[in-house]
């Protein structure tokens, strides 16, 4: 077989050029530390290269996602623990308030501090986070969860959504607690009412409602659960209240509208200032009450509830037959046609019945009259078994007006006549109560919160392992073996300058050469 000089040449330098790829390849892995560097380095291992990448690549995105969500849940976590201090201090100015030799100023300065608590708490309540939106708004995170209605008090903004983040496949954890569900939505002791001014009121400035207190609960829980609609005739300086569902008229006998002072129906007051004709107001009726109600109720009642004995004021009182009787704190009191009024004294002065102390009667303030005085409490009064004519006035709702047995129009044969001191009692037990609910409140929202964060740290440490794991397989799959691609790198240097030194001496083989 005859072989070219071209053939020679050409085979030569062929095989010095592979073997110098060979050799820059392996100094390439070398310096590189990578033994995949192309795809056609090694195909299969450069396929589960590629899905291990997009793996660590996901690991590292629910990394970040964590990191989110470990840091909304504990600013929300931190926030709520200062809700509970606020709501903690609260209570002990409630149960300071609550102390019976207290004066007037001494409530007045309690209320004060009070109203910086609840700024406070709506502070908190506001609270924002690291990209500027409000944590307790649910899905609309650029509105303010709590803001001030016309009337000062603080109303919920926000929405009932709750923001959840995939913390890993098919793994979904919360990181947002809307403040309807924490703040507002919180039970309340006893039925209770909130106030509110009609969106449609054209008044400006606008006419505002208070918060208001509740003074019969059993009379408003006769009411309940309806809402009641109050409509201000400025003009004529009266108003009328209506049941909002069934249009039943509850406007009170004495319905005389002066701007600011207070109006007394089925259980509440409340005061509404600068309304003008045609104005309403909605009165709410609920089981739930939101911590600032608790807290707007409670000021409330130590600006403007007195801590007065409950008087009524017997001025009528004829027997017409034996047997007649009228019962006083569920002590019944029986009389015939021979007694007057000094006997009625007589015999409630002389009781020594338990549910009778503090009650006591005057003959002396009016003549023709005595008045009945109770520093204990509420003055409950029944004459139900009275036939002939009785007067007592002084009731909170309804006067007893009986006229041979005939109740008269807007009267009834039983009331309750009012102590200062009992709604005030009755004020501060349910704001305790209301307090301690909210707290639990927040405790529920705050052990939600620790098992979410148990989540996310466990999650957190899952993919921590199977991003090590990643890394590992990775190393195996990609990274270079020093110590044999040295070897290598020395054994292809070597045959390299071994080739070209083959090919120096092969191309001096020619017949021109002898010629």
């Amino acid at each position: 077989m005859r072989i070219s000089s071209q053939q020679i040449f050409s085979g030569g330098v062929n095989r010095l050029q592979d073997l110098n790829t060979q050799l820059q390849k392996t100094q390439q892995q070398v310096s590189t530390g990578k033994r995949v560097i192309n795809p056609s380095d090694d195909p299969v291992a450069a396929a589960r290269l590629l899905k291990l990448d997009q793996q660590s690549a996901q690991i590292d995105q629910f990394q970040r996602g964590i990191d989110l969500a470990t840091n909304r849940l504990q600013q929300e976590e931190s926030t709520l623990g200062d809700v509970t201090d606020v709501i903690q201090r609260v209570r002990e100015l409630t149960v300071q308030a609550g102390n019976g030799t207290l004066s007037a100023e001494d409530r007045d300065s309690i209320a004060s501090e009070l109203r910086e608590r609840l700024d406070q708490l709506a502070s908190l309540a506001n609270t924002r986070d690291a990209s500027g939106e409000y944590i307790f708004s649910g899905f609309k995170g650029n509105t303010q969860a709590y803001q001030q209605n016309v009337s000062g008090s603080w109303v919920y903004q926000g929405d009932e959504g709750q923001r959840e983040l995939e913390i890993d496949v098919g793994v979904k954890v919360a990181i947002s607690d809307h403040g309807k569900g924490i703040f507002s939505d919180v039970a309340s002791n006893n039925p209770t009412f909130f106030t509110e001014a009609s969106s449609a009121n054209s008044t400006n400035p606008p006419a505002t409602i208070s918060t208001g207190m509740m003074l019969d609960q059993e009379v408003f829980n006769s009411v309940y659960p309806d809402d009641l609609v109050v409509e201000v005739d400025a003009t004529a300086g009266t108003y009328t209240v209506t049941n909002r569902s069934t249009g039943a008229d509850l406007t009170p006998a004495d319905n005389t509208y002066t701007s600011g002072d207070s109006i007394q129906v089925a259980g509440m007051q409340f005061e509404i200032t600068g309304a003008s004709d045609g104005d309403k107001f909605f009165v709410k009726t609920s089981d739930r009450q939101s911590m600032f109600s608790t807290v707007e109720k409670l000021i409330y009642g130590l600006e403007n509830q007195a801590k007065t004995p409950a008087t009524a004021t017997i001025s009528d009182f004829s027997a017409q037959a034996g047997g007649d009787s009228v019962s006083i704190n569920g002590v019944t009191f029986s009389f015939d046609n021979t007694d007057d009024l000094q006997s009625v004294a007589d015999a409630i002065n002389s009781s020594t019945d338990p549910a009778l102390e503090g009650v006591s009667v005057n003959t002396d303030d009016l003549p023709g009259s005595i008045s009945l005085e109770s520093t204990q409490g509420d003055l409950e009064i029944d004459a139900g078994g009275w036939g002939g004519d009785l007067e007592i006035s002084g009731a909170k709702f309804q006067d007893i007006d009986i006229n041979g047995s005939v109740v008269q129009p807007d009267s009834a044969d039983a009331a309750t006549f009012p102590s200062g001191q009992q709604a005030f009692n009755d004020l501060i037990a349910d704001s305790l109560e209301n307090l301690d609910n909210a707290q639990e409140s927040v405790l529920t929202t705050q052990t939600q919160i620790g098992g979410r964060l148990n989540a996310v740290e466990s999650t957190s440490e899952f993919l921590t392992d199977s991003s090590v794991y990643n890394e590992q397989i990775t190393s195996e799959l990609r990274d270079v073996d020093y110590a044999e691609a040295i070897s290598r790198l020395s054994f292809q240097s070597f045959v390299l300058q071994a080739a070209q030194q083959s090919f120096a001496q092969v191309s001096q083989l020619s017949l021109f050469d002898r010629l």
